[in-house]
């Protein structure tokens, strides 16, 4: 008897235990999965239309975190439409999105992009209280992205600093305030 509910003891822990990770990592899965066939349809679009890129190479990538709700997040980078596997109409080609990186904490917006065998003197860097754009014309090299931020922020209180081809961006979020509003006197 103690055999039988020691076996079944087992089975439940292992039941459970498959029942928790699975849910888990169900989210983490589903999207390595939507990634992949979209890379997928890519290199077969690519293969179709192999003449169309005049020699200019095809980038598509993402990063993976794990966002401020535990939750994986997946960002995309490169020159190439997520779902056609071609280059935007009207862009020019050699153009790429540089590899960022999007952060922020209660008091400041961190931005960071990755700009390898780029000049300081040639990064364009325009910001607004909603947007952060960048644009690269090295001759080798030509990046473009607009960044748009979750929170408002401060625009003359950008910083940034760049070094071995890593562009750091910090900005103070505009402070909130409130819906308290005015009071008012009546006459």
């Amino acid at each position: 008897m103690g055999e039988n509910m020691a076996r079944r003891r087992d089975r439940d822990f292992d039941d459970w235990r498959r029942d928790f990770f699975d849910d888990i990592f169900e989210d983490f899965d589903d999207e390595i999965k939507r990634m992949n066939e979209r890379m997928y349809r890519i290199f077969e679009d690519m293969k179709k239309h192999e003449g169309d890129s005049q020699g200019e190479p095809y980038v598509y990538g993402f990063t993976y975190r794990l966002g401020p709700d535990g939750k994986p997040s997946f960002q995309e980078f490169g020159n190439v439409l997520p779902h056609t596997g071609r280059l935007p109409a009207g862009e020019e080609y050699g153009i790429r999105e540089p590899i960022t990186d999007l952060t922020e904490d209660k008091e400041n917006v961190y931005v960071t992009f990755e700009l390898p065998g780029v000049s300081k003197d040639k990064i364009d860097l325009k910001v607004d209280d909603k947007m952060l754009t960048i644009d690269v014309n090295e001759d080798s090299r030509k990046y473009h992205k607009e960044v748009p931020f979750q929170s408002e922020v401060n625009p003359d209180s950008v910083s940034a600093k760049f070094v071995n081809g890593i562009l750091d961006i910090t900005l103070k979020k505009k402070k909130e305030t409130g819906r308290a509003g005015k009071k008012v006197s009546i006459q």
